[in-house]
């Protein structure tokens, strides 16, 4: 090959590799994503079948103005029973919020509930959905409520409570699988 042939086609091969952006690898993950649960009275079996009904936003303000608003349209498809609009206004609460890193930081799944929080009664979320098993890294309980990780789903396996909030979650950091709200002082 003529050395002009080279010096054009590493010329050529430059132009193109500036010139052109990369496609991104992977898509940006949403800011924030939100994950309804149903009241379980103090005491009684927290439930395994409790359904994911996940919504995401771009931003965290988004999601607690979705769950603000009564979680349209996943308020319902937890409690299909419930035809009034404004009761589900009136019923949903942050119980609480986990982070895919520490301190409060990357994306949020932020978890919520019908009533006024953990009082005389416990939230589970059997499972936490695509993207989000095994990525916590921090924690933290609202309205009354502790959370308690599992590194496996159905609240199985080694479990840690934050009371009520994890800066990290030491050992099981990136192992939470399930998740159990309940009220202040109680332990998983």
């Amino acid at each position: 090959m003529s050395r002009r042939f080279l010096a054009a086609a590493a010329a050529l091969i430059a132009t193109l590799a500036f010139a052109a952006p990369a496609p991104a690898l992977a898509s940006t993950p949403p800011a924030a994503c939100t994950v309804g649960g149903v009241a379980i009275p103090d005491g009684a079996p927290v439930p395994d079948d409790v359904p994911t009904v996940i919504s995401c936003f771009d931003s965290v303000e988004a999601a607690e103005q979705f769950i603000e608003d009564g979680a349209p349209g996943d308020y319902q498809q937890l409690h299909p029973d419930v035809e009034n609009a404004r009761a589900a206004v009136a019923a949903t609460v942050t119980v609480g919020k986990i982070w895919t890193g520490t301190s409060r930081s990357g994306s949020v799944l932020i978890h919520w509930g019908s009533g006024s929080g953990c009082y005389g009664v416990t939230f589970g979320f059997p499972n936490l959905g695509s993207g989000w098993t095994n990525n916590v890294r921090s924690a933290e309980g609202f309205n009354n409520c502790w959370s308690s990780q599992y590194d496996g789903t159905n609240y199985t396996g080694a479990v840690l409570t934050c009371a009520p909030y994890c800066s990290s979650l030491g050992a099981l950091a990136a192992k939470t699988s399930s998740i159990v709200y309940r009220p202040v002082g109680t332990f998983g």
